[in-house]
């Protein structure tokens, strides 16, 4: 036998001895498979008999769901679940900030009438001609459009 045949049956046997590592990994994992399988029948069964949701059951179990996924963070590759969560969040913390932001009406706003306008609480008087005085829009923010309109006095 030559050298060049020597090398060829050592990697044969390397990757026989691979093939073997994998096969046992695969039943291991079919195993695995297997009993989550019951674990998620037995879970269900229990909830039956319990008399109990699985949704209750997961908010019995919150605060261990919680540290368990915050522990993922701190991993160096978060298992896909993290990542999953984290990307739902992205999104739906920007879609509440996009539904806070107020948009500005098209709608014009209702105008005061011209004349001279009385706040009852401070005795102030504010007269209108073409625009609304600084004071009057505050008093319109405070006190709101309606009640504002009831102080014309001319």
């Amino acid at each position: 036998m030559t050298a060049f045949t020597n090398d060829i049956d050592k990697q044969i046997q390397q990757h026989q001895q691979k093939i073997v590592e994998l096969e046992q990994l695969k039943k291991d994992q079919e195993k695995k498979l297997e009993g989550l399988k019951e674990f998620d029948a037995a879970i269900k069964r229990l909830c039956n008999q319990s008399a109990l949701t699985e949704e209750e059951l997961y908010v019995s179990r919150s605060e261990q769901i919680e540290a368990w996924i915050t522990s993922m963070a701190k991993e160096e590759v978060p298992s896909s679940i993290y990542n999953n969560l984290k990307r739902h969040f992205e999104k739906s913390i920007a879609r509440d900030g996009r539904k806070g932001e107020k948009k500005s009406s098209s709608l014009p706003k209702p105008k005061l009438a011209v004349g001279t306008y009385r706040n009852p609480a401070t005795q102030e008087k504010v007269e209108k001609i073409k625009r609304n005085p600084r004071q009057l829009d505050q008093w319109i923010e405070e006190y709101g459009f309606q009640t504002v309109r009831t102080w014309k006095i001319s």
